[in-house]
């Protein structure tokens, strides 16, 4: 793995009763929304999917496209402007609309996998990976 950048934070979420995931996130990807997403932070919210290609969370972010695309990879994390949705992808999927690149997960994929919906996710922190 290449040396720890300064753009890069871990993001901490905790799954109710299942446990936690970790996740790279990249401010280069997508600024303004990363930093958007960094001043809300605690929220959370209940699970849903889209053809279970991603499970995605409602947030308190309003922001518009950064950086967007539609081409997403399995542990890929990024953030729907359409509807202020944090969206965790389970498989390659490309989305029908465009999303904000935010990083991948790092640990607790097996975790995202087996979601249900209902299921809650909660983003505890944002760090710098600096440490």
């Amino acid at each position: 793995m290449a040396a720890e950048s300064l753009s890069e934070s871990v993001l901490v979420a905790t799954i109710y009763g299942k446990g936690q995931i970790k996740a790279r996130v990249y401010k280069h990807l997508a600024p303004t929304t990363l930093g958007e997403i960094q001043r809300s932070v605690p929220f959370g919210g209940n699970v849903n999917f889209y053809e279970r290609s991603f499970a995605y969370i409602l947030t308190p972010v309003v922001a518009g496209e950064e950086k967007s695309r539609k081409n997403f990879k399995r542990g890929s994390i990024a953030f729907m402007p359409a509807g202020c949705l944090l969206c965790f992808f389970l498989d390659d999927t490309s989305s029908y609309k465009p999303m904000n690149p935010l990083g991948e997960i790092s640990e607790g994929f097996e975790l995202l996998y087996n979601l249900r919906r209902g299921d809650s996710i909660r983003v505890e922190s944002i760090t710098s990976s600096q440490g």
